[in-house]
């Protein structure tokens, strides 16, 4: 779409620097950042991490919620508006992702075939040495490597790819897109690539933001059965080679699992949580939005992590911290507890 046109999409689109004939392909973020595409900048952390990330071969837009924009010197305006490929601002950062995310949703999909089998058409790619059981839908482009297993009742979606020596266990549903790297194991009943429980609330309704990122999953992963894991925003939720899951574990979107990390049954991951590399965490275990739990940290069950976990650090209890000290408190009380009984 051109940057002109998606003020007819949210009318208090203005921009501020770009040309109105610029093409635009999507929305993206500072994880993934791609030319020709637009973040959006709703605060200093936003920003700051732009201001990172940002490479002159990556030419992307900005945009902006009109106060905070407004609330910048002009130093940091002109740094942006030299290096952005456009600049634009909106009264409302949460509703404008809203509507424009389901226009480029909608966009991305409107080719996709998940109605007629993508072998009909003869739009996939299967492996001869590859494993197909009766009852297997397949969607349109789906990429299917050697020596793989797909299990009766599963559902792959358009564009998703397979990689060599995975196996997929039955009724279990990847969803558009998915990229599942080699010697994979997902169990019955798991999903991949689900949308993500994204919504911005605004005169009483809760308003949809529109996931396209999709999930991208490394080599010698195993995922248990009846597991959940969501599709990223703009950007794919990324489950790191090695990781081993347990059973109805579930991911929200954005998280990003470094490699080796083991979540044992129940867990549950708030979105864009990042979870350092070996990171262990234990039966019923919890970790609230955007938290970082550092390589190597052990969470034990049924822990809430609500704030950043160190590398090495083992914490416990809710709020979690240092194990030693939510023993520590446990035992304390059980004593008190103990007395007054007397």
């Amino acid at each position: 779409m051109k940057l002109g046109n998606l003020k007819k999409i949210d009318s208090t689109f203005l921009t501020i620097s770009g040309s109105e004939e610029l093409i635009v392909l999507g929305i993206t973020d500072n994880h993934q950042l791609s030319s020709n595409h637009f973040v959006f900048i709703k605060n200093k952390n936003f920003l700051n991490d732009w201001l990172e990330k940002n490479s002159t071969s990556i030419c992307t837009g900005l945009v902006f919620e009109k106060k905070f924009y407004e609330l910048l010197n002009e130093e940091n305006k002109n740094k942006i508006l030299e290096t952005a490929l456009f600049v634009a601002i909106v009264d409302d950062v949460n509703l404008s992702m809203c509507s424009l995310s389901k226009y480029f949703y909608d966009e991305k999909i409107k080719n996709c075939n998940d109605i007629v089998d993508g072998r009909q058409m003869g739009t996939t790619t299967i492996d001869p040495t590859s494993f197909i059981a009766q009852g297997v839908f397949i969607g349109d482009g789906v990429n299917i490597g050697a020596d793989t297993k797909i299990h009766s009742g599963v559902v792959i979606m358009s564009g998703a790819e397979i990689g060599n020596g995975s196996e997929i266990f039955p009724n279990s549903v990847i969803y558009r897109n998915v990229r599942i790297g080699k010697n994979v194991r997902i169990h019955s009943n798991t999903t991949i690539g689900s949308d993500g429980f994204g919504y911005n609330f605004k005169n009483g309704e809760h308003i949809k933001v529109w996931h396209m990122g999709s999930v991208l999953i490394g080599d010698n992963v195993e995922i248990g059965a009846n597991c959940s894991i969501d599709s990223g925003t703009f950007s794919p939720t990324i489950i790191g080679a090695g990781s081993k899951i347990d059973n109805l574990v579930q991911i929200g979107h954005n998280c990003r699992l470094g490699i080796g990390v083991v979540i044992c049954g129940q867990g549950g991951l708030a979105g864009s949580c990042t979870l350092g590399d070996f990171t262990v965490m234990g039966g019923k275990s919890a970790v609230a939005p955007g938290v970082t739990i550092g390589r190597g940290a052990q969470i034990a069950g049924n822990a809430g992590v609500i704030s950043n976990v160190g590398d090495g650090e083992t914490v416990g209890g809710f709020p979690a911290r240092d194990i030693k000290e939510w023993l520590k408190g446990v035992a304390y009380v059980r004593k008190l507890s103990l007395q007054e009984k007397k």
